[in-house]
């Protein structure tokens, strides 16, 4: 078997780089929406890189449970392995992942908990889009040739440069990769979260600030770029002049789209941050009643969504929607509820604790 070509210090690839000896790798499709489970199967089915093994981030890259709020959890390690052993992954290969988010949705997962072994792996620029773009000839269907079990392990048996909750140092430096409107929310969660806010203290880095779609796909800036914004958005947290973030520890919404920070502080040489899988997803779910009632406290509300977020229609309105409170519909609306208002978007429900004692349904009808 040839040896694989190294990349030293480096995580990202480009096609140019790997497309003349795929053969040296084992790669995989690790494609994945938040919002749609059957999506990374029903886009691999379609097509993916000739050769390439799905890796499913909900069934093989987390280990889901209903006693934790986490929603990406690390699966236990042996687990894992198990899972490496049987899709071939040894130390005669390297390990080259991609997505169609240029490793934000599951790529860079996948590479973060192979690196944590200590297995040589990689991460496409610009993912399946890219793939396709430089002509790689793509399938459809299972593989012709299903990857060959190995029954060798010669890499670590324990994920290394994670915390769990308890064991966050209480004065770390906290960077969380979501976006800011789910970093900033106030009274209201965005997207996915349940409950708005972010880790006290903690920092914001949002992972979408590492790309650009030149072609309509994401690829990574210019590193110069990356550097200089990763930097910029940290240094009043760890100085002007640290370039190491060894001693950060990383975040997101469930533990996901942080691998790419991570991912890239390695690869532009900033150290290797700490990664806390749990995220806010757990870390909510921990400190849930104490988190709402302060935000009752300092902003007078707590809005408990019964819909999807649904922040891309227009604003709520009353002159244009119909609002319903408590399923009757309400055309004097007092203080408390045109506050309320301020927060809500046309076809969203939700329940709305006010610091005055009032407890409301409130929902958003599209028109009046």
């Amino acid at each position: 078997m040839p040896t694989a070509p190294k990349h030293p210090g480096k995580v990202f690839v480009n096609v140019s780089d790997v497309k003349d000896h795929l053969d040296h790798y084992r790669i995989f499709d690790c494609r994945y929406k938040l919002t749609e489970k059957d999506y990374g199967e029903r886009e691999y089915a379609a097509a993916h890189v000739k050769g390439s093994t799905r890796a499913d981030v909900d069934e093989d890259l987390s280990e889901i449970s209903e006693c934790s709020t986490a929603r990406h959890p690390l699966p236990p390690c042996a687990k894992f392995i198990s899972w490496c052993k049987a899709n071939g992954i040894s130390n005669k290969q390297a390990v080259l992942c991609y997505d169609d988010e240029c490793g934000t949705m599951g790529a860079c997962r996948l590479w973060w908990m192979l690196n944590a072994l200590g297995v040589e792996a990689y991460v496409v620029n610009g993912g399946v889009q890219a793939c396709k773009a430089a002509g790689l000839e793509m399938e459809s269907g299972e593989p012709a040739t299903p990857p060959a079990p190995t029954s060798d392990w010669p890499f670590k048996t324990v994920f290394a440069h994670h915390y769990t909750l308890s064991e966050i140092p209480i004065n770390a430096v906290i960077v969380d990769a979501r976006p800011p409107l789910r970093f900033h929310s106030t009274v209201r969660p965005y997207t996915v979260d349940t409950v708005p806010g972010h880790i006290e203290g903690s920092v914001n880095l949002p992972c979408g600030m590492h790309l650009l779609r030149p072609d309509g796909y994401p690829v990574l800036r210019e590193e110069k770029d990356i550097r200089e914004g990763i930097l910029s958005a940290l240094h009043n947290s760890i100085g002007r002049n640290t370039t190491d973030l060894s001693q950060c520890v990383f975040s997101c919404g469930s533990g996901l789209t942080v691998c790419i920070n991570i991912a890239l502080a390695q690869h532009l040489g900033l150290g290797h941050p700490y990664l806390y899988c749990g995220s806010w997803s757990e870390y909510s779910g921990v400190f849930r009643f104490p988190l709402i009632r302060s935000i009752i406290e300092r902003y007078g509300m707590y809005i408990q969504l019964h819909t999807p977020s649904l922040f891309d229609n227009p604003k709520a309105n009353a002159e244009v929607n119909t609002v319903l409170v408590d399923g009757v519909p309400c055309k004097e609306l007092d203080m408390e509820l045109r506050s309320a208002l301020t927060h809500l978007h046309a076809g969203e429900k939700g329940t709305v604790h006010f610091k005055s004692g009032r407890t409301l349904t409130i929902e958003i009808a599209k028109t009046a």
